[in-house]
């Protein structure tokens, strides 16, 4: 019997709404801080969870001893992701104009853009595409010159650099000497969360839950808990030393947090799994279009951010359907996905 994902799927379409939480900031007027914590401790499992998906079903296709299949998947599926960014790139010139028209068009702000095409996203939340490409490369390469162990040292190192370098950046920003280095490595890299240090870990873990037998749906829905309690008072940690910001998103107990969490839901079985399938589509649309929406509605309603967020999330859903229905009758909008 062909094994179903549709626990995955519903929790992709979830995790695309908890993303369109980050960039609207519904609960805004309500209270910064809820609404800090709330994206903090929330909604940051979104991104972890489409990296570690991503992975399990990539390194499922591979085979072993079989290192030339392997990397012809491995060439595909990175193909298959860099046109879907290049799409995606060109849909958001217009904003992209937009925003560097409004702040002057100048030398370093075009290098910058040249830097963020190819390290950080050509539009803010598209980071995510060219982190996969560059994460499931690092995640191949350590797997196949190293042992597993080793690959999830390496990975975790990674991580955990750019968690000093992302949850700590008041304090980098404020330490003469130190600050000079910070900012020498931000004006290089931009951030620490894209495809060399946030990317890596979260990839390496699809990649043992696809290489790896899954563990009870007992065991990981209670080491889920556990973590994910484990993450609040991490948050709230930061937050009391006056560290967390908007951009805090790389903590430590996002890892098993995610781990534990994808792997109870590899082994949920959902009642007519077939209704759920168009979720995985729509959750990717709903990612990338958000925006196009959100960037418009927050300039018309700038004090009105659970609206902007039900709206947006209400235009994106629409346009997500609309393309998934109408993807066999205008081939060109499979494009889009």
């Amino acid at each position: 019997m062909k094994k179903q994902f549709a626990a995955i799927d519903i929790a992709k379409w979830i995790s695309a709404l908890l993303v369109v939480c980050i960039h609207t900031y519904p609960f805004f007027e309500m209270s910064e801080t809820f609404n800090l914590l709330w994206i903090a401790i929330v909604c940051r499992l979104a991104v972890p969870f489409f990296f570690v998906t991503s992975a399990y079903f990539l390194f499922k296709k591979f085979k072993d001893g079989e290192s030339l299949h392997n990397k012809e998947v491995l060439f595909d599926y990175c193909m298959r992701v860099l046109k879907l960014y290049g799409i995606w790139t060109i849909i958001y010139l217009p904003y992209t104009l937009w925003d560097h028209l409004a702040v002057g068009i100048s030398f370093s702000g075009i290098l910058s853009y040249v830097r963020d095409l190819f390290l950080n996203g050509s539009y803010y939340h598209l980071w995510f595409l060219p982190a996969l490409v560059v994460s499931s490369i690092i995640v191949w390469y350590c797997n196949e010159k190293f042992t597993m162990n080793k690959a999830i040292k390496i990975t975790l190192g990674l991580y955990i650099f750019g968690y000093f370098m992302n949850v700590y950046a008041p304090i980098w920003q404020a330490v003469p000497g130190i600050s000079f280095f910070y900012g020498f490595f931000i004006k290089i890299f931009g951030t620490a969360r894209n495809g060399f240090f946030f990317g890596p870990v979260y990839m390496m873990l699809g990649y043992l839950l696809a290489r790896t037998k899954r563990l009870p749906e007992r065991t990981s829905l209670m080491a889920f808990g556990v973590s994910f309690v484990l993450l609040i008072l991490e948050v709230l940690l930061y937050n009391a030393f006056g560290v967390l910001q908007d951009l805090s998103s790389m903590f430590l107990s996002l890892i098993p947090c995610t781990f534990f969490l994808v792997n109870y839901l590899l082994k949920v079985k959902v009642k007519e799994p077939e209704k759920y399938v168009h979720l995985r589509l729509e959750s990717s649309l709903i990612y990338t279009s958000h925006i196009l929406f959100a960037k418009i509605l927050l300039r018309i309603l700038p004090n009105a951010h659970f609206v902007v967020y039900f709206l947006t999330l209400c235009l994106a859903q629409l346009f997500a359907v609309l393309v998934v229905r109408y993807k066999d009758q205008f081939p060109i909008l499979k494009h889009l996905m």
